[in-house]
């Protein structure tokens, strides 16, 4: 089973990189976004992340949390989540905030027992932390990535401290695991090398599932769901196509979900004639999530850039098709079998391709995209994926000393 790539000069199986780990290894989780007390979805794929990951390895997450000025700072927690602990510190949000975070960090090392290996997810800003703690204890850096930061259009808005923070991160990894072979190679225009292995986002194939009937509906309905976050996710752009494929398809739906704020988007679909003919609402809850995409005909992204976002699994492993912009690195796994690619901003082909969907059907088959995601996406396969790296990290560790 493939479940993810290695990028060196050239793209390789996973599994040739290292064999079967011989036992459980106790691994220190450092989380630059986490959920907590202060953004209860802030790197809620994160935490999927971990959780796939300590089936077979477990260990700790340690989560520091900035609480803005004039909000009460909760009390630091520690969670049992079962296969691992969760360990969430909060403190006043004051410049700089990486050395709050280290410091943290560094007082938890005291009580702490021993580690076998850090796994850093996402550089900034916890990175230093987890490179004083690896240095410290002289044990492998693992390093996922999901930022999108690292693409050139978005790395300029970036000081110039923090891409140095950044870079010394990553220079700093025994590997490197971004999500999709496209941040991979906007990581090494970023300035940081490898090796890096591809190990995608996580999917809970036991809440993500398709319906249990494949029942005759009168109506196409079109799900989008995301961060709402519109310079992004253009959702002012999505909007525009809907009206038009909405005044042509009198048998399409269109639902718009998202942990952000719906008002500017209600507000936007009321002055294009749209009231009460879309759905626009905020955060539901993961099951619902899940809900809602048994009951959808297809997944609809019309992002501006993306790395490649967990509500595409997601959507494969509930059985419906996606159709997305063509951004990221989205097209690595988004074949003609799976949906369909248009390029970005290019509302009339969103537009056409609802239509056509609506009147012709999806080119996609429920159980090849249910597989497909079990077999790329889910627990298992991104759990096998992390131990193969982790084994990988610590023969390097080996070999070097």
């Amino acid at each position: 089973m493939q479940t993810g790539y290695a990028l060196t000069n050239s793209l390789r199986p996973l599994v040739s990189m290292a064999a079967e780990p011989d036992s459980t290894l106790r691994i220190l989780h450092i989380a630059s976004w986490y959920p907590s007390d202060v953004h209860r979805t802030l790197g809620n794929f994160v935490e999927r992340h971990i959780r796939a990951i300590s089936n077979l390895n477990g260990g700790e997450v340690w989560f520091a949390a900035a609480v803005p000025s004039g909000e009460v700072i909760p009390a630091s927690t520690v969670c049992d989540c079962g296969t691992y602990t969760a360990r969430i510190f909060y403190f006043r949000a004051r410049k700089p905030v990486i050395w709050q975070i280290t410091s943290a960090m560094l007082r938890a090392a005291k009580q702490s027992t021993s580690f076998d290996l850090i796994h850093l997810h996402v550089a900034y800003p916890a990175g230093r932390a987890a490179r004083v703690l690896a240095r410290r204890w002289n044990i492998p850096l693992v390093m996922t990535e999901h930022w999108t930061a690292y693409h050139i259009a978005q790395r300029e808005t970036l000081p110039f401290w923090r891409r140095h923070a950044i870079r010394t991160t990553g220079q700093s990894a025994a590997i490197i695991c971004p999500v999709s072979s496209d941040l991979a190679e906007s990581m090494r225009d970023f300035g940081i090398d490898g090796p890096f292995t591809v190990v995608p986002n996580v999917v809970d194939t036991q809440i993500f599932r398709p319906a249990d009937t494949s029942a005759h509906r009168d109506t196409f309905h079109a799900l989008h769901i995301s961060s709402l976050r519109d310079d992004q996710k253009n959702i002012s752009g999505l909007l525009r196509a809907s009206r038009v494929a909405l005044d042509r398809c009198d048998n399409l739906r269109i639902s718009i979900v998202g942990d952000g704020n719906p008002q500017p988007h209600r507000e936007y679909a009321r002055h294009l004639g749209l009231h009460g003919r879309i759905e626009i609402e905020g955060e539901i809850p993961l099951d619902e999530v899940a809900k809602r995409m048994r009951s959808a005909d297809a997944l609809v992204l019309f992002s501006r850039y993306e790395n490649f976002p967990c509500v595409i699994p997601e959507a494969w492993a509930s059985g419906i098709p996606v159709l997305s912009t063509d951004v990221g690195g989205i097209r690595e796994h988004l074949t003609s079998e799976r949906g369909l690619l248009i390029a970005s901003e290019d509302e009339n082909a969103l537009a056409d391709a609802l239509c056509s969907w609506v009147k012709d059907g999806t080119p996609s088959n429920a159980s090849d995209l249910r597989q497909y995601a079990e077999t790329t996406f889910s627990t298992e396969a991104v759990a096998r994926a992390y131990a193969n790296v982790y084994g990988e990290a610590i023969t390097r560790q080996i070999a070097s000393q």
